[in-house]
């Protein structure tokens, strides 16, 4: 089994990295603080509703992950040496979801996840499948 994939909001706008991503044999997890800022681009930008993103998510067969105590907790320990929480919470939140290794973080903004060792971008992932 390949490691899972944690998807950062700004992965979804990589239409060739969707594409490859449904070839992908490991668990694809969209984190609830990322599908909550996908909704909200569906609803507002796109005029469709949610229903429309979770029949796209459905097909590419990725996984909503729920955020729970630990995460919550997790990213709070992230913020502790870095960039203020309050305007970071959402880059805190949804790499929390990208521990323990070997889960691995996809974003097109690397430097909004600093606080994490495992992030690649969708080009730099999909070369290693």
């Amino acid at each position: 089994m390949n490691d899972p994939l944690i998807l950062d909001t700004c992965a979804f706008s990589d239409k060739d990295f969707l594409y490859k991503l449904r070839k992908y044999h490991g668990r694809k997890i969209l984190p609830a603080v990322a599908y909550s800022e996908l909704c909200a681009h569906y609803v507002k930008n796109k005029k469709k509703n949610p229903q429309h993103l979770d029949r796209l998510l459905n097909q590419i067969d990725i996984e909503v992950d729920q955020l729970d105590k630990l995460r919550a907790q997790y990213a709070a320990l992230y913020s502790k040496d870095g960039k203020d929480f309050k305007l970071h919470h959402r880059d805190y939140l949804i790499g929390a979801h990208a521990f323990p290794p070997p889960r691995k973080m996809i974003t097109i903004n690397k430097k909004d996840f600093w606080f994490l060792n495992n992030v690649y971008t969708p080009e730099e992932i999909s070369k290693k499948f």
